[in-house]
């Protein structure tokens, strides 16, 4: 599926429209009167996106959010009674890409300690190997312009009585449905509250009280909706832990003033039985409106639904030959990592970046839950696989990332809110490239050109070591492998070498006249990297350490000059040795991050709780998937055998868990980390595509 570049979805400026939900008991019959409300639907890509699956699903536990200097001061917990400062978060939710209202569920089995109005997790102090989600949500499809989405809870996490099924479809650019089905898959029958909220960000907003539903006032205007059954209970509040207390005292009580309403969905479900909650929604300029469009689409809700999974059931078929489930799966959820990411620099974690940038985009990020924060060299990766659903989606990432709300004066890239002073590998050029070459253009690559040089020059004035040529580059994206403090870093050498000649393509292309000049360096980073980063008795580049000499550790660092291309002839054959070796770094499930003859090598998890393993063996897609580009004029067949390898792990990962996980064992296929890192191990559809394309899909054209 690719869609053009003036695809209609485009980015748009904050509306004026304010939104009013409105939720009214299904099977109303006097709309049917009237004309169909589904008889002028617009396919899925005439849709606008400013409505999508934006809210995060985790904005406590984040930098931006830190309390007395504690990024993880602001616990799960904590946060039903906690103001966030710059965005919210909820199960299943849809807001705007400005923010001005947020749509979101919540369950309790009036047995729970806290009503789930946001999934469950431990933070990086109390998780066993840092930060993780404990509740099972799975997400389904998801489209461009969320036209239709769906992901699946088990709840309690503990035991998963309830499996329910959150299903959202658009009508149009200002309404739409939601649908929840919860089923019991106990022994025993038991009561399961679903519960809708609508709420503001901003509390001098005003939520009302409607009969069945609500009204969110915005700033200049209004919206409405219309659902499945009777409310059990509604309520409008300034509280935010109100939903939560008052639900688990009794009820759902309170009309306002507020800017957080709530309806109360009760259900009585027998063992095996199914109930269902619809709900419908509508915006537009004034009250009335809004409310007769959603009371006009309360009765359309579960045909709405079923027309807008038909058709996003259609999306991405045809693309590849071979493996078109995962590829599907792994470009929805990437879609679903989408998130609304406000922050202006202003926190008590590191104030040193107080008003330096100003992220206000919908930004894909690296897992919905455990990183809803931005990670750049993350980015780089994952706008290559974007671009396989739209080269817009992908450049409008690295235009953010090279825009002046991110790169700073001096050329600087923040890597991510955690180390903002510190640099990720520059992948930026490489996946530029790709980005343009998938569609976005020369045009998209003028844009971000004078950042990519910003940034080079930046690594050329204070990354440099000595002699000249070396770089280092701190953890350099690893954060828990040994390196050297401030020596060159055969990693950060290579990746430049390649920043380089990426550099030097993108100018040639442009007609800059800037070639020549990179080229020079990348020869210059070349020569110094072989002539101080190769050991001949060992076949392999290393690190170098604070005494000078070589730190003998085959890690993926060793790995990257092969990447960049700067190997010499006559020292291929032992880089290739070495990888393709089963007792160094080629396992049954891809390249490990180190060779498992090192006594740092750790396959999986670390053996020691509260310690981290994640690159001292671990397979991790970015790196295969790099290794994999450079084998192919090298030895197309070890390239194919990664590549096959990585496939097949990752499927059967997903097959078992529904998950595309962070990394993986290295000896078992596990998938370990983050559970929905589409986020860059979306890349496996990228060596789908590159390994079975179709000679044409049959996705709908724009």
């Amino acid at each position: 599926m690719r869609l053009t570049p003036g695809r209609r979805y485009g980015r748009l400026g904050v509306a004026a429209l304010a939104a009013v939900l409105v939720l009214v008991a299904a099977g109303l019959a006097w709309w049917r009167l009237g004309p169909d409300p589904l008889r002028d639907l617009p396919a899925w890509n005439q849709l606008d996106t400013r409505w999508g699956t934006y809210l995060s699903e985790r904005q406590w536990g984040t930098p931006h959010e830190a309390v007395g200097g504690d990024g993880w001061g602001l616990s799960y917990l904590e946060a039903v009674n906690t103001q966030y400062r710059f965005g919210e978060d909820g199960i299943a939710g849809l807001t705007t890409r400005e923010g001005s209202y947020d749509i979101g569920w919540a369950l309790w089995d009036h047995q729970q300690v806290r009503v789930a109005e946001r999934l469950f997790g431990w933070g990086n102090p109390s998780g066993d190997h840092g930060e993780a989600i404990v509740d099972r949500r799975t997400f389904g499809a998801n489209t461009p312009t969320t036209s239709y989405a769906s992901q699946e809870v088990d709840y309690p996490n503990e035991d998963g009585h309830f499996q329910v099924t959150f299903e959202s479809a658009r009508a149009d650019d200002r309404s739409g449905v939601l649908q929840a089905t919860a089923r019991n898959g106990g022994q025993q029958a038991g009561p399961l509250e679903l519960v809708v909220k609508g709420w503001f960000f901003d509390p001098s907003l005003r939520v009302e009280l409607i009969d069945g539903g609500l009204l969110l006032h915005g700033p200049s205007s209004v919206v409405a909706i219309v659902g499945g059954q009777a409310a059990a209970g509604s309520q409008v509040s300034d509280v935010k832990k109100a939903l939560d207390a008052n639900l688990r005292a009794g009820g759902l009580t309170g009309s306002g003033p507020g800017h957080i309403g709530a309806l109360d969905y009760h259900l009585d479900l027998a063992a095996g039985a199914e109930g269902t909650v619809r709900v419908a929604w509508a915006a537009a300029p004034d009250a009335a409106s809004a409310e007769a469009r959603a009371r006009e689409l309360s009765g359309a809700v579960e045909r709405l639904v079923g027309q807008r999974r038909t058709e996003a059931n259609g999306l991405l078929r045809g693309d590849v030959t071979q493996h078109s489930d995962l590829y599907r799966a792994a470009l929805m959820g990437l879609l679903w990592n989408q998130s609304l990411y406000t922050w202006d620099g202003t926190s008590t974690y590191d104030p040193a970046w107080d008003g330096k940038v100003a992220a206000d985009d919908v930004l894909i990020m690296p897992d919905k839950w455990e990183f809803p924060w931005l990670a750049t060299w993350d980015t780089g990766f994952q706008s290559v696989a974007a671009s396989l659903v739209d080269p817009q989606l992908g450049a409008e990432q690295l235009r953010f990332l090279f825009s002046d709300r991110w790169q700073q004066p001096d050329g600087h890239l923040p890597c991510a809110e955690w180390v903002m002073g510190t640099e990720c590998p520059p992948v930026f050029a490489w996946a530029a490239l790709r980005v343009a070459d998938a569609g976005a253009g020369n045009a998209f690559l003028a844009q971000v050109y004078p950042g990519l040089q910003q940034l080079y020059d930046y690594w050329w004035s204070t990354l440099a070591v000595e002699p000249r040529g070396l770089f280092t580059c701190g953890f350099c994206g690893m954060d828990n492998l040994p390196r050297g403090d401030g020596t060159a870093q055969a990693d950060a050498t290579a990746w430049m070498a390649r920043f380089a000649g990426d550099l030097a393509t993108i100018a040639d292309r442009l007609g800059t006249g800037d070639g020549d000049r990179y080229r020079a360096d990348r020869t210059t980073i070349a020569d110094a990297l072989n002539a101080s980063l190769w050991s001949e008795s060992a076949g392999f580049y290393f690190d170098m350490g604070s005494d000078g000499k070589l730190i003998p550790t085959r890690s993926y660092s060793g790995l990257i000059p092969l990447i960049a291309g700067v190997v010499p002839d006559d020292r291929q054959p032992a880089m290739l040795e070495a990888l393709s070796d089963p007792n160094r770094f080629l396992s049954a499930h891809g390249v490990r991050s180190v060779s498992a003859d090192s006594v740092l090598y750790e396959p999986g998890y670390a053996s020691n709780s509260h310690t981290n393993s994640n690159w001292r063996g671990p397979i991790w897609l970015p790196i295969n998937y790099l290794l994999v580009e450079a084998l192919r004029p090298l030895d197309p067949s070890l390239a194919t055998t990664i590549s096959d390898r990585v496939v097949a792990t990752v499927e059967a990962d997903w097959q078992a868990t529904g998950h595309f996980h962070e990394y993986f064992d290295a000896e078992d296929g596990t998938g370990l980390g983050a559970d929905s890192q589409t986020g860059w191990t979306a890349l496996v559809a990228n060596l789908i595509a590159e390994r079975w394309p179709a000679s044409g899909g049959s996705s709908p054209a724009p």
